[in-house]
């Protein structure tokens, strides 16, 4: 065993389980059908080392490969590689060479981008060339989101980097995961630290949420979209509002819970629309109504008042609801027509009639077809859409400008 050593070297697994302590990661053991790989975080992404093979007749090629999905919404795309590599497929696809304006690093490398001026600037990053220059073979690139490992979510590529053989250098792994990091934190950060950076959490939270597994999660999204909410609500700057009040209904409960606490900390009116729509939710988000975090929400923002007059026609009260007449009106109905399927729809539905909130009908029908009339709500919603149809059915009162002077009694066109 020994000799063997002495010959072919440690084993990739020796080296690869060194290489995941070193950077903080996870080695997973390859079986009988799979490779052995090695996982680490760096920020927002996961980057993980494996091996895969290919396969031509009766031939086969194996590669050392690093990947790390990643949220690139504009689509920029780069390929780099050593110059002589892969030179004459470059001119037969009809690419161009991007000088970057660095004349060695231009000479030994070829680099393909979509975005000139982009790619001009990741490279202008001498920490990234110099790790690339240490990499005696490199073919670094973004793939498209289809990628080899089913379909990824909207907006999320993938950086990877392959090169013949198993690599088995400690030193040189550990520069292909510091390579990583870095390029990543360029091309998605712009390098900068972004702890302070508003633009840059609304970029984290509009990015998609769920994750890609393959034989091992790859990426997962809902961290970093549940930090950022979390850093918009602590910077509190206005601008961040509009970015906030788009995911308000995702499906990651967590993050909807940062959201709602984020807007109040905020303190800007502009959430206070978005948020009321919300008042008919009735689900739970991190252990709590939905209605009951936006509640505090609005009353965080100076509405006591409206959520008083809310929470009461849910209740079976409408008095206040009919004197109500503030701007959000058209909110509140949503927000009602949403409690339709709740254990206050049979309220809200009332609460719909009393207002003659005929622009809710298309929602009371649509209630209606899905629960049927046989039960207390379906019997309110019911009677909430025939009260709304006929009132809908009423001539609109004729204004003094509709009416033709010439068609009136003379005392009358007198009093006009």
């Amino acid at each position: 065993m020994s000799s063997f050593k002495a010959l072919f070297g440690p084993s990739r697994e020796k080296i690869w389980r060194q290489l995941s302590s070193e950077v903080g990661g996870q080695f997973h053991e390859g079986g009988l059908l799979t490779q052995s790989a090695v996982q680490a975080r760096a920020d927002d992404w996961i980057i993980t080392l494996d091996t895969f093979t290919q396969h031509a007749g009766n031939s086969h090629q194996t590669y050392t490969r690093l990947r790390a999905p990643y949220f690139n919404p504009e689509s920029f795309r780069f390929e780099i590689y050593r110059a002589g590599m892969f030179s004459g497929l470059g001119k037969a696809l009809g690419m161009e060479d991007i000088e970057v304006g660095h004349a060695r690093f231009d000479r030994d490398f070829v680099i393909k981008s979509n975005a000139p001026r982009r790619v001009r600037r990741l490279f202008d990053n001498r920490k990234i060339r110099h790790l690339i220059d240490a990499q005696p073979k490199i073919h670094l690139s973004v793939k498209g989101h289809d990628g080899l490992f089913g379909k990824f979510p909207a907006g999320v590529d993938e950086l990877h980097f392959r090169s013949t053989g198993t690599i088995k250098d400690l030193a040189q792994l550990r520069t292909l995961f510091d390579l990583f990091a870095e390029v990543l934190q360029q091309v998605c950060h712009e390098g900068k630290a972004y702890e302070d950076d508003v633009r840059i959490h609304i970029r984290r939270l509009r990015a998609p949420g769920g994750r890609i597994k393959d034989k091992y999660v790859l990426w997962e999204g809902d961290g970093p979209r549940r930090d950022a909410a979390a850093a918009l609500g602590r910077l509190g700057d206005p601008a961040a509002v509009p970015a906030l009040a788009s995911v308000l209904e995702d499906e990651d409960t967590s993050l909807r819970a940062g959201v709602i606490e984020a807007l109040a900390r905020i303190q800007d009116r502009t959430a206070v629309a978005p948020l009321v729509r919300l008042l008919g939710d009735t689900r739970t988000a991190d252990g709590a109504r939905v209605r009951d975090r936006v509640a505090d929400a609005l009353r965080q923002l100076g509405e006591d008042e409206l959520v008083g007059t809310v929470l009461a026609a849910f209740g079976g009260e409408f008095g206040r609801l009919k004197a109500y007449d503030g701007e959000y009106r058209p909110q509140i109905i949503e927000a009602l027509g949403d409690a339709l399927g709740g254990f206050s729809g049979t309220h809200a539905a009332n609460a719909l009639a009393e207002i003659n909130a005929v622009e809710a009908l298309p929602r009371l029908r649509e209630v209606l077809r899905s629960t049927g009339a046989g039960n207390p709500t379906g019997q309110a919603i019911s009677s909430a859409i025939k009260a709304l149809e006929a009132r809908a059915a009423l001539p609109r009162a004729a204004a003094a400008a509709d009416v033709d002077i010439d068609t009136l009694p003379r005392s009358a066109q007198e009093s006009l």
